[in-house]
């Protein structure tokens, strides 16, 4: 008799998102957001689209915007899309292998990464139980990490509150008293996207948050600030690698948890 398949396991927190699955396809995408990514058993390989050779690694740092093809073991896997302001890149990256721009190897604390997040797989927590332990994972010294732009992280603010519209660069420049070449230089500098893309980002994060509300995966797309279905499935499938209905089409295979109100 065949094993029932894992769930998917989805965390929604402000700073950081969460997602357990087990794929089994390649994945090939353009991270909108630093991203740790963590085998639950065998090693994956990993190669960028310039090359034909691939790596093999247990767990990878990828700096936002950086292209690359997964290729899976049959084991899970996680990925952590870290804070937008960069600062958990900043610290992790400090602590691994530079691979190649953008790209490192060996997170610290591998093997507890690699422990817990399959634990979790089977047996998900609270959200703030969660939430704990990745930060005591990430920074269990309670390292300073590192300092970001206050201009930055207003614009990223604004993005954040205003996620249905589409605020021009020169009102968001206006609004942090900068002009429209310096925030965009300042936000690609500390974001590490273009504030297009960040905004994409953050409205597939919105987008999930509507559907743990119960919204149909259309409406919640609409009201996070795509035009329609098709954009929406165009950027999740560039961004992420996978499909809308990979993660969101399958009747109790997901778990998503939110943030604790």
């Amino acid at each position: 008799m065949n094993a029932q398949p894992l769930p998917h396991v989805l965390y929604l927190w402000a700073r950081r998102t969460l997602y357990i699955a087990q794929p089994g396809q390649p994945i090939e995408f353009e991270p909108a957001a630093a991203q740790l990514v963590v085998s639950l058993g065998a090693p994956f390989r990993y190669r960028a689209p310039d090359t034909r050779r691939s790596h093999a690694c247990r767990s990878l740092l990828l700096a936002p915007g950086t292209r690359m093809t997964l290729t899976l073991a049959n084991a899970g896997i996680a990925t952590c899309y870290l804070d937008a302001l960069g600062q958990d890149f900043g610290l992790l990256a400090a602590q691994m292998s530079l691979q190649m721009p953008g790209v490192y190897c060996a997170a610290p604390r591998e093997a507890e990464f690699q422990a817990w997040f399959a634990e979790l797989q089977q047996s998900p927590v609270t959200s703030a139980e969660a939430y704990h332990r990745l930060e005591q994972l990430i920074n269990p010294g309670g390292a300073r990490y590192p300092g970001v732009d206050p201009r930055v992280d207003a614009a990223v603010s604004l993005i954040r509150d205003s996620v249905a519209e589409n605020l021009s660069v020169e009102l968001l420049a206006e609004a942090v008293n900068l002009s429209v070449p310096r925030l965009v230089q300042l936000f690609r500098s500390q974001v590490g996207v273009p504030i297009r893309r960040y905004r994409q980002w953050h409205r597939l994060f919105v987008t999930a948050q509507g559907i743990a509300r119960g919204l149909s995966l259309t409406d919640a797309a609409i009201g996070a600030g795509f035009t329609d279905s098709a954009h929406f499935s165009h950027t999740f499938r560039t961004i992420l690698g996978l499909r809308p209905s990979d993660i969101f089409s399958a009747p109790g295979q997901l778990r998503l948890i939110v943030a604790d109100s």
